[in-house]
């Protein structure tokens, strides 16, 4: 009779496998993204997580969230040699959620589970759309930009790992998105670009960090899985 039970657990377990995790097997409407740096090197154990965007001339990355060859955002790495530091602006009318304490604007470092989404509203942070010099040249959101002996500003010095939030145009609509970034060296003016993501429904909110749900075929996989060791205890 135990035998039994235990035989119909693993039944049950099976189907909440297939049923349980998403209604009518939907699929996730969460685009992510991993990024990766080419030949690790051990001295920088952030390669072995995403992208490093850091050295002693500036580098910078577009960012294309749905892959269609237009960039939504660029991210810049001035380097130590330089005071600009370590920033993101938005292309046209995409915005990145930050801190206006002063006349610069620094990136807000979110925790994983935050939501990103058009409800946020604060006394003290607001959607940065991206300002321009006289010269033409974009005004980024600072991750953190050091200089000299005068020390290191921003939310992400010395972080390893935080969420950024993004608000940016697909197709004429509105989309949300994260981007998870660090600055464990901020002296460098640099950093890591982990990974990033963002939810195909117009309007729709998103969680720091959160990634695509299971696939139909995972989850049946995973319940064969299940299925199978049920078999082998009989």
């Amino acid at each position: 009779m135990l035998h039994r039970i235990w035989g119909w657990r693993w039944v049950g377990l099976a189907l909440a496998l297939v049923f349980g995790s998403s209604p009518a097997f939907a699929q996730g409407t969460i685009v992510h993204v991993q990024l990766s740096t080419p030949n690790p090197d051990p001295n920088f154990p952030w390669d072995y997580q995403g992208m490093r965007l850091m050295g002693l001339n500036p580098q910078s990355y577009t960012l294309d969230f749905n892959g269609d060859g237009t960039a939504e955002f660029v991210i810049y790495a001035s380097g130590p040699l330089s005071t600009r530091g370590f920033e993101i602006w938005g292309l046209g009318q995409n915005r990145v959620w930050s801190y206006h304490p002063t006349e610069s604007w620094f990136t807000v470092a979110m925790n994983a589970g935050e939501t990103i989404g058009p409800s946020m509203m604060s006394p003290w942070y607001e959607w940065y759309q991206t300002q321009y010099y006289p010269s033409g040249q974009p005004i980024g959101v600072n991750f953190c930009s050091c200089v000299g002996e005068i020390g290191c500003l921003g939310f992400y010095a010395g972080l390893g790992s935080a969420y950024a939030g993004l608000e940016f145009q697909l197709n004429g609509q509105t989309h949300y998105g994260w981007l998870r970034v660090g600055a464990p060296m901020p002296e460098f003016n640099g950093g890591w670009i982990y990974e990033y993501a963002y939810d195909t429904r117009p309007g729709a909110a998103i969680l720091a960090g959160a990634v695509p749900e299971p696939s139909a075929a995972t989850l049946l996989g995973l319940a064969g899985v299940a299925l199978w060791l049920f078999r082998r205890r009989k």
